[in-house]
Order: structure tokens, then sequence, then C-alpha cells
């Protein structure tokens, strides 16, 4: 761009500026409102807001902090088997429910201490509570990486392994079968992909042979302890293939016993082929997740 053209810019950019002076109407006229004093009920806040969850009581929270009063003062912690019944989402879910509150507590303690300076007791214990959750969850994931790891690196000591087991889950005291039936939940999915919670499995992908073996060994060590303490029971060893072998995976003992039985006495218990076996299974879980979902709702 020429030299000549860059002036002939600047002077016209001078040209079109405001050369005259601003007029004003009379100001004595203009008539002004009354000052508005800052407060929070000049403004309207959606109750749908996602800052409400930071609040302990969301939108129909009316203090910045709740008291003991309104806190769940007895509550207590998730015990390790109940965190080793849940699923990897549902462990995951619980882990952020967790946080989310305890997030809202440490803000309502800050608030406390800031605003009224007043104890923070029934906070801080509530904290301890859900901060002790939290590492249980982390326990639980551990147990079942190491789990996981080991039955992926001593393949070869597999069958060592569910043999010690299966004699120590059938000879297993009263008091000692609730610790031995939450070893069973960890190493079917360890050893099997076997989920702990039914709602969790996947039909598609999840059924394979493994998970066909899985339940193959857990209806012979549940039915290896029924036997064991009744001997004259009316079902016997062998099962008759996964017919008879899945409702010790989707029952109680007895149901399932009874179940057997029944299939057995109507005639209805058949050894299926190879390629019969996964559509079963699929079938036979699909039903009864379908009845889960039902009493759920």
């Amino acid at each position: 761009m020429s030299q000549v053209f860059k002036r002939q810019l600047s002077a016209s950019v001078k040209s079109c500026a405001r050369n005259k002076p601003l007029k004003f109407s009379d100001l004595k006229s203009i008539q002004l409102r009354e000052p508005i004093t800052p407060t929070h009920r000049n403004f309207d806040v959606s109750p749908d807001h996602p800052l409400w969850a930071f609040f302990g009581n969301g939108s129909n929270s009316e203090h910045a902090y709740r008291t003991s009063d309104e806190l769940d003062t007895t509550s207590r912690a998730w015990t390790m088997p109940e965190l080793r019944r849940k699923s990897f989402d549902d462990l995951h879910k619980l882990w952020y429910i967790i946080l989310k509150e305890r997030n809202v507590i440490a803000t309502e303690r800050r608030l406390a201490n800031a605003i009224d300076n007043v104890g923070t007791t029934a906070l801080s214990d509530l904290d301890a509570k859900m901060g002790l959750s939290h590492k249980r969850i982390k326990q639980v994931l551990l147990e079942r990486q190491t789990a996981y790891e080991r039955a992926q690196t001593l393949t070869s000591d597999i069958n060592e392994y569910l043999a010690n087991f299966e004699q120590r889950y059938i000879n297993a005291a009263e008091d000692e079968i609730a610790s031995e039936n939450d070893k069973l939940v960890r190493l079917q999915y360890a050893v099997f992909g076997i989920q702990p919670a039914l709602e969790d499995y996947n039909l598609e992908s999840d059924i394979n042979q493994k998970f066909v073996e899985g339940i193959s060994f857990i209806a012979k060590v549940k039915l290896g302890r029924h036997l064991a303490q009744n001997p004259n029971s009316s079902v016997q060893f062998p099962l008759n293939g996964v017919v008879e072998e899945l409702p010790f995976l989707i029952r109680s003992v007895d149901q399932a016993v009874e179940e057997v039985s029944a299939l057995r006495e109507s005639g209805q218990s058949v050894l299926l082929d190879k390629i019969d076996v996964f559509p079963f299974v699929r079938n036979a879980l699909g039903k009864v997740l379908e009845e889960f979902n039902q009493q759920s709702s």
C-alpha cells in the first residue's frame, strides 16, 4: 500500500469524526429511582441449578450449612462384605456419590467456621464414616485386581486352587460359611468372569465357555456342601449338565435343590447339546433378570 493511499485513509477518518459538541436535555427533569440494596432476594434462582448440589438439602436448603439435628448421625460406613457383593459399576457410582456428599460436608464445615465459628463435630464424624467407606471401596477393588492378576498368571495352578477351595467350602463351619461365600463371589469373577450381581450380566458378551464352567463349579461346591450336611437329600450327584447346574447360580441352595428335584420328576431335565448351551443360559438368565426388574419396579 502506497504512502499516499495511507495518508488519504488517515485524512478521511479525521473528516468523519464528530466535531460538534454533544447536547443533553434538561438534567434536572430526569427522575432517578431509589437505589436497590444488593441482596440475594433480588435474584430468582432456578431450583434445577446445578450449584444446589453443593447444599445439603438441595434447592430446599434454608441455611448455608446443616446443623447436627439435620444430619443422619445414626448411619454407618459400608462394610467390606457389603461392598464385595457390588459390581464394578455399582462401586464406581457409590464412590462418586460419597465423594459428592463429602464435598458438601467440606463446604458446610468451611462456611460454619467462617460465619458463626460454631462446632462442626457432627459434620466431621459423618465425613469420617464416608472416608472409611472410600477406603474400603479401594480395598475391595484392590482385592479384585489381585485375584484377577493371580488368575491370569497362575493358570497352571488354577485347578489345584479350585480343588482346595472346594474342600474348604464343603467342610467350612457354620460361622465360616459367610466368609467362604464372599470368597466364592470373588473367585467366580476372577476365574470365570461371572459378575457378583445378576443385573450386571451382559447376556451377549458374558456368556462363554468360561462362564459355563463357572456355573458347573458353583453348582458342584454348593451341592457338595448341601450333601455333606444332608446325605439323604433328594438330589444327588451327578447333575445333568447346565439345566440342573444353573439354579445353583441364581437361587439359594435349598431353592435350587427343590427346582432340580422338580425337573427330574417332570422329565424336563435333559442333557443339552453343546450348540444349545449358550442360548439356553442366555434365555434362562434373561427371564430371571426380567422378573428381577419387575419386582424392583
